[in-house]
């Protein structure tokens, strides 16, 4: 997770919820980013709640994943969803309200972890 945090565009992108539901948000798909990282996030449904539209982040495991305990995991339910995190979609936002939105976003996939 450390890795997707690092880049700023990585963030806007996740924060601007562009992308097709199902399809991976980060990190980018190459390499051998899926083996040493070993997750990825991917963009899950779009929603409305209390008159604002939000975007689902699904963290999943890589089948292909370097560390053998996660490959192990990944392999008994390749789909499964091991945290979310629920983003407000807002282009426009200021450095401090996207600083607000990226820690609200690591507090969420921290305490919605699952096993």
């Amino acid at each position: 997770m450390a890795y997707i945090y690092r880049s700023r565009g990585r963030l806007k992108t996740i924060l601007n919820g562009q992308g097709e539901a199902g399809h991976r948000a980060a990190p980018a798909r190459g390499g051998n980013h899926d083996a040493r990282i070993g997750c990825r996030i991917d963009f899950g449904p779009k929603f409305a709640n209390a008159g604002k539209e939000y975007r689902r982040y699904n963290l999943q495991l890589n089948s292909n994943a370097q560390d053998p305990h996660l490959k192990k995991m990944a392999a008994q339910d390749p789909h499964k969803v091991y945290s979310t995190a629920d983003v407000e979609i807002k282009v426009d936002r200021t450095e401090e309200e996207e600083d607000e939105a990226i820690e609200d976003f690591k507090d969420q996939m921290i305490n919605n972890l699952k096993e």
